[in-house]
């Protein structure tokens, strides 16, 4: 890779792993490592004693195929590790993994605490927000930061969804305690703290006693900050002291807190902007269902993983039969009832792993992963039956009956790219409309990209 650039460009320390092994290290890395460049390329970074500190989730993000992030304190440094898969154009697979010296900003923020919190809290917690488009990630980042600022060692997120609070991130806690979190143990205190309306729920050692689930997990000082943006409040931030340590609570501590506690609601009220942004750029706005735009990048996806572990899929295109007479005949307000509660239909038939998407119009797409023709038959032919037998009742115009025709074609035994399969798809379908409608049709050949 070094024929083509140098690491040595790159100022932050740098190195690029191939299955364990180092291909490539700047001069930045080697020498935070204590090492020479000719000593470390081709070695494997497990079997040198810094790095498996700095890559210690280097087999998770293996593993998940995503990239990960963590804090390291090294010799009383500080250091960001970012671990950020990729993949050549060949297929071929690497990690990048950058360390980020943070020594001198964690100094001087603790400097600047006392006569600067404000300052630092809001510039820290923003810049979780855009350091990664993983949302998760960023939630995880994010606590990672509060407790950095706060000098707090245990943390964890509840957020609300309907009349149940979910654990979205956590930092330093049992696993009994996480799977009681995940049971709802402690739904019945987030609603308490929530309705209180008090910006701050703060128990000490003896207050903490009272809850069972609380004193297991040695909590010797535990803080809640509601989560609120403009009167909405959807979460709870707690964070906590462990192993006898406790805390003073004051005036100072109460400040920092409420700051930290709304400007942690305004970067989750952004994340949920950011979230619903991202969901109507790949929705149809009528039936709810994945539009075209998300169809050809999932499509693409799912070739591409055919390709590399040999599987099979199949797609199958619907098309409403004489949908024009309808919408001419009732109103196209009519049509849109029917386009919407067909969506329903398809949601509701087919399986969680497939993906329904409104192709435009009245076509809808059927992506089947790893699924044999034989299954999609199965399957398209239940929606077939289902949409027949379907009164769809209008909002101007009564019931109607509607039937669909529909087209097969699988990945590879009919095409090879995307182009073609839609070619095979759409071919099929026209078949059917063809032969008499109200029927599916599979694909028969290939036809190549």
């Amino acid at each position: 890779m070094s024929e083509y650039f140098t690491l040595d460009l790159i100022p932050d320390p740098f190195l690029i792993v191939q299955k364990d092994e180092i291909i490539d290290i700047n001069q930045g890395c080697a020498e935070l490592l204590g090492l020479k460049k000719d000593e470390l390329i081709g070695r494997h970074y497990q079997d040198i004693e810094p790095l498996r500190i700095f890559c210690e989730k280097v087999p998770d993000a293996v593993r998940n195929n995503a990239e990960d992030f963590d804090l390291v304190i090294r010799s009383g440094r500080h250091y960001e590790v970012f671990i950020l898969p990729f993949r050549t154009a060949d297929g071929s697979e690497f990690l990048r993994i950058a360390l980020k010296d943070i020594s001198n900003f964690v100094g001087l923020e603790k400097e600047l605490l006392k006569r600067n919190k404000e300052l630092i809290i809001i510039n820290t917690l923003s810049s979780a927000f855009i350091s990664s488009g993983n949302l998760d990630l960023v939630m995880e980042n994010l606590l990672k930061k509060v407790l950095l600022v706060t000098d707090f060692s245990t943390g964890w997120l509840m957020l609300r969804e309907g009349e149940s609070f979910h654990l979205k991130t956590q930092r330093d806690l049992s696993p009994d305690f996480i799977s009681a979190l995940e049971l709802g143990a402690l739904d019945s205190l987030c609603a308490e703290i929530i309705g209180s309306h008090e910006p701050l729920y703060v128990a000490e050692a003896s207050e903490i006693c009272r809850y069972e689930i609380l004193r297991k997990e040695r909590l010797s000082f535990l803080t809640a900050l509601p989560l609120s943006y403009e009167h909405d409040v959807f979460g709870v931030l707690f964070l906590s002291l462990k192993g006898g340590r406790t805390e003073s609570f004051n005036f100072d501590l109460a400040a920092l807190l409420s700051l930290v506690g709304n400007h942690v609601a305004m970067i989750l009220d952004k994340i949920k902007l950011f979230q619903e942004t991202k969901r109507l750029s790949i929705t149809d706005g009528l039936t709810g269902l994945y539009n075209s735009r998300y169809f050809y990048k999932f499509l693409d996806a799912e070739i591409a993983r055919s390709k590399r572990y040999g599987t099979t899929f199949s797609l199958i295109l619907f098309d409403i039969d004489n949908f024009k007479k309808l919408n001419d005949t009732h109103g196209h307000q009519a049509g849109d009832d029917v386009l919407h509660e067909l969506a329903r239909i398809l949601l509701n038939v087919s399986r969680e792993t497939d993906v329904v998407v409104r192709y435009g119009g009245e076509e809808f797409v059927i992506i089947l992963p790893n699924t044999t023709e034989e299954d999609t038959i199965n399957l398209a032919d239940r929606i077939r039956t289902s949409v027949e037998k379907n009164v769809f009742l209008m909002s101007h115009s009564g019931g109607i009956s509607i039937t669909l025709s529909g087209g097969i074609a699988s990945y590879p035994k009919n095409a090879g790219g995307v182009k073609a399969l839609l070619n095979a798809a759409d071919t099929a379908m026209y078949t059917a409309k063809r032969s008499g409608k109200n029927k599916v049709v599979c694909f028969r050949g290939r036809i190549s990209e």
